[in-house]
């Protein structure tokens, strides 16, 4: 039985063939598009205004 578990475990890892066919240039490109919303301070300002408003939603709750 034990053995059998220890099979169980095994087939949720990924396989080798499968981690090198997946691509990561979609992930590149949100990062890069982050980046650039980063450097804008507007973007920056907006973005600490509605976690503040957020925040400040839960924290009276």
């Amino acid at each position: 039985m034990a053995r059998r578990l220890a099979n169980k475990a095994r087939r949720n890892l990924p396989k080798t063939t499968e981690l090198g066919r997946r691509h990561f240039s979609s992930n590149e490109e949100k990062i890069k598009e982050y980046q650039k919303k980063i450097r804008d301070e507007e973007y920056m300002e907006i973005a600490i205004e509605r976690i503040a408003s957020e925040l400040l939603h839960f924290l009276l709750r």
